[in-house]
């Protein structure tokens, strides 16, 4: 097993490809977006995984930032990430190596969260590289876009499908809007970003700000990484003084051969017509059609979100939990 450093974005996409299921935080526009919003205190280092033959494994992308005089501060976020068929011996040889490349002798320290799924393995798994849990695991949800619609569509839980036939009968306007098909709109971007950071201000809750979601984009205009992608879904009820307001809106992000529900925001307008089950579905169906395979809802929290975890639970997708962050 071999770690090879990645600096061609056509190399990095290549093995998100090859993988069965890619991960935002270990797409090349997230590391570019991070080392954006960070003014470069941050900088990506990605690996490819092979076997002694040449042969892909997997990849990683760990977040560096170097303190002077005192060390490296790491973070792994959702890596490393295998190709299908991956034995475990492979995997615990990759993990055993990611561990090497970051060690405590040489004032490293990492934080680490592993795309493991939580339970007694896992937690051997980390335990035999000395890495010692610190928080429990993140919980999301994936839905395999992979069905014909009608199927998708009947899969769906019995109330969230009678409230998207509801829905369907408004007469919002629906737009799509994609950097890579050329389509992108700058001013129902900006509008969804305002309103994404004063509700994040009010709510108080956590993840990425607008900050960041508007250096990805900036990220997937200028590198055009093949297979990464920002989509805006929105709604609206017609141009208005010659502009068009969004009433709801939300952003997916798209790697490889998934993508990942990134942030959504609705005023009162098109709460009452319930933009968001249209929206989320007019996603499910284009990214389908893009070719993706997989889409993550972006996280589900039960406790402090209850709301939100009702109306991604509603697509019926697996519900997974990751076997959380070590140190």
């Amino acid at each position: 097993m071999q770690f090879r450093p990645c600096t061609i974005p056509a190399d990095w996409a290549a093995a998100q490809y090859a993988l069965r299921f890619s991960v935002l935080e270990q797409s090349w526009c997230y590391g570019a977006a991070t080392a954006e919003v960070t003014r470069g205190k941050v900088q990506p280092e990605r690996w490819l995984l092979h076997r002694s033959d040449g042969s892909i494994v997997g990849l990683v992308q760990a977040f560096v930032r170097r303190i002077p005089s005192l060390g490296r501060f790491v973070r792994v976020v959702r890596g490393p990430l295998f190709v299908p068929g991956t034995q475990r011996a492979d995997r615990d040889a990759a993990l055993a190596l990611l561990r090497a490349q970051y060690p405590w002798r040489e004032r490293c320290l990492l934080w680490w969260l592993p795309e493991l799924n939580g339970g007694a393995e896992s937690e051997a798994a980390m335990a035999q590289l000395g890495m010692r849990p610190m928080m429990t695991g993140y919980s999301s949800i994936r839905c395999d876009l992979r069905p014909s619609p009608d199927k998708l569509r009947s899969q769906l839980d019995g109330k969230w499908r009678n409230t998207l036939k509801a829905a369907e009968k408004s007469a919002l306007l629906m737009e799509t809007a994609s950097i890579a098909a050329g389509s992108w709109n700058d001013e129902a971007f900006a509008a969804l970003l305002g309103e994404h950071a004063r509700h994040r201000l009010e709510q108080g809750f956590g993840g990425p700000d607008a900050r960041f979601y508007a250096a990805y984009a900036e990220a997937a205009k200028v590198t055009r990484p093949e297979g990464e992608d920002a989509l805006l879904f929105w709604a609206h009820a017609g141009p208005h003084q010659g502009r068009v307001r969004p009433l709801a809106g939300i952003l997916v992000l798209r790697h490889g051969q998934a993508a990942t529900y990134a942030m959504g925001w609705s005023n009162e307008a098109g709460r009452l017509v319930k933009a968001h089950y249209r929206l989320l579905w007019q996603a499910v169906l284009s990214l389908r059609e893009l070719g993706v395979r997989d889409f993550d809802l972006g996280g589900v929290d039960t406790q402090r979100g209850a709301g939100v975890a009702r109306f991604k639970l509603g697509l019926n997708g697996s519900v997974f939990t990751l076997a959380g962050s070590y140190l």
